[in-house]
């Protein structure tokens, strides 16, 4: 292995991955982790290359301070990217703490820079803990592929581990530092740190189009309007439900906003989607959030209310009515007065059909409808009563 041809080429890698990451950026300009990735390698590259001219007569300031800076700089860059990716909450408090810790990182580079070995513990530490925190973030990523995020965060935590052996290998080596601040033994350190460097800036696109995939499958699978669950994913969730919880009871509500077309006629088309829209961000924020609700039609919802014994789902679907009408009066200027009418059937999915459940829950609503509208009523399997509430 000729180390110097090893390192050529995984920097020659890196800064090829930099341009094609700043390319996607020109095409993409809103997915702003491209930039910030394509500067990660920049940095890295840049960095690197100034620690490989030490030996030459620079300015210190140039070869040591400029150069770790760089170098803790690309896994930064790494970290800002990845936020994008993240639910991690970026308020501007955090921002602030964030630019605070890096200034003070970058300080005590400043004030060590004369002092190699000093210099290299403070660079190898600051980068271990920044990629600790690259690893962290990737556990709240938005991205649900487990095998590509414990992948990059296997790769994320080896680089952790190789920059503290660094530090572990400058303190017990602190009398034999040659001129790059490093004993002779962290060549390997050094080594591992670029060609996992090198593996992070090949993975780092995956994550963009992992999101691209997710948005696309949820842009599938939801109502355009609303949001909500579109008929074919809510009735998947259903039938999925009815295989994996056999013996878990469950409500099966029909949901229909009562007088609808009077509205579109009276008030216009607008108003009717605000109508929808209204309503279905009420349904959404008074159910459980394990609870499935969809739109399956122009402004009928269906929602199945998980884990739940009958008098309660009944008493969920009574406030659901009472909610209604007592929120959703106005739409903006428009005095709409909207009301619902619930059809429910209370199941155990291995003792009831899911279809029959579906029609019988439909059949309650439309005797909620004949009973005056703005109510709830209940059906049972057997026999087929309704009981009104």
């Amino acid at each position: 292995m000729h180390l110097p041809t090893v390192i050529t080429l995984a920097l020659t890698t890196n800064l090829t991955v930099g341009l094609y990451l700043y390319l996607l950026y020109r095409r993409k300009p809103k997915e702003r982790c491209f930039k910030l990735w394509a500067y990660s390698c920049g940095s890295f590259v840049l960095g690197s290359a100034l620690v490989v001219l030490r030996p030459y007569p620079l300015p210190s300031w140039l070869s040591f301070f400029i150069a770790d800076s760089l170098l803790l700089l690309a896994p930064v860059y790494v970290l800002a990217g990845l936020v994008q990716f993240s639910r991690f909450r970026y308020t501007r408090k955090r921002r602030q703490q964030a630019i605070w810790l890096l200034t003070l990182a970058l300080l005590l580079m400043l004030l060590s820079y004369q002092h190699p070995g000093l210099l290299s513990l403070v660079a190898a530490i600051s980068i271990g803990i920044t990629f600790c925190l690259c690893a962290g973030l990737l556990q709240k990523s938005v991205i649900t592929e487990p095998t590509f995020t414990r992948t990059l965060q296997g790769v994320f935590v080896s680089h952790a581990i190789v920059m503290f052996i660094q530090a572990t290998l400058v303190l017990m080596n602190w009398q034999q530092l040659n001129l790059h601040g490093l004993p002779e033994a962290s060549i390997y350190t050094l080594l591992s740190h670029i060609l996992l460097t090198t593996l992070t800036a090949l993975l780092l696109p995956w994550l963009s189009f992992l999101k691209l995939e997710r948005k696309l499958t949820l842009k599938s699978q939801r109502d355009g309007l609303t949001r909500l669950a579109n008929r074919e994913h809510f009735f998947y969730q259903l039938e999925r439900y009815w295989r994996q919880y056999p013996i878990t009871p469950a409500a099966v509500m029909m949901i229909d906003i009562d007088f609808f077309k009077r509205i579109n006629d009276t008030f216009g088309h607008a108003v009717g989607d605000k109508a929808i829209t209204a309503v279905a961000r009420l349904l959404s924020k008074q159910l459980r959030s394990n609870d499935i609700i969809g739109r399956i039609g122009g402004e009928e919802y269906a929602a199945l209310l998980i884990d739940i014994d009958e008098q309660t789902a009944l008493k969920v679907g009574q406030r659901l009515c009472q909610q209604v009408a007592q929120q959703l009066v106005w739409l903006d200027e428009d005095q709409v007065n909207l009301t619902i009418s619930i059809g429910m059937v209370h199941v155990i999915p291995v003792q009831h059909d899911r279809n029959g459940a579906f029609k019988l829950a439909d059949k309650a609503l439309y005797a909620s409808k004949q009973a005056g509208r703005n109510t709830t009523t209940l059906a049972h399997f057997t026999p087929c009563t309704f009981v009104k509430r």
